[in-house]
């Protein structure tokens, strides 16, 4: 795949998750905003940083894709066209890459984890299925030791973070 093509791909993902950034701060001082916190001025609300990051973000990687974009004497629309192309060919030639299907199914799993997992339970409990079911994916070992490596990293993370540097957890 062509270095610009590459670079236009990127620079969706970067626009992708400035969106993502922004909206998530902006839940961040909507909670903060409510009962028991009521900090209802935004500049000083905690969410106030992550939405100007992410609108930051989001401005910067329009820049760029307008950047990755540009060619001599063909129209944005006729490159983004060329470009698609070319990575929906590449994706089509490498849907079958056992190395990438592997990374895509690790990457499902930590989304699994951080976006459900981490919402509908506590820190320990997710963190201990997110070991064992990434540590079974990866087949790292007996299914026992798996198991004791998950439960006992989890309480030894709880540990040092929340008791010896008095650390909030999720």
């Amino acid at each position: 795949m062509e270095s610009k093509t590459k670079e236009m791909v990127f620079s969706f993902a970067l626009i992708i998750t400035g969106i993502y950034v922004a909206i998530e701060g902006y839940r961040i001082y909507l909670r903060a905003a409510s009962a028991p916190y009521f900090i209802t001025d935004f500049s000083v609300s905690p969410g106030f940083i992550p939405v100007i990051l992410g609108i930051a973000l989001l401005l910067f990687s329009v820049l760029y894709l307008f950047s990755c974009l540009k060619a001599e004497g063909k129209s944005r629309g006729e490159v983004l066209k060329m470009r698609w192309s070319e990575f929906a060919a590449w994706m089509k030639a490498n849907s079958r890459n056992k190395d990438i299907a592997f990374t895509i199914g690790a990457v499902i799993i930590m989304g699994i984890y951080t976006f459900v997992l981490m919402e509908v339970l506590s820190f320990w409990a997710a963190s201990m299925i997110f070991l064992a079911a990434l540590f079974f994916y990866l087949r790292s070992g007996k299914w026992w030791k798996n198991l004791i490596v998950a439960v006992v990293g989890v309480i030894a993370i709880v540990i040092v973070f929340q008791y010896c540097f008095n650390a909030a957890l999720p």
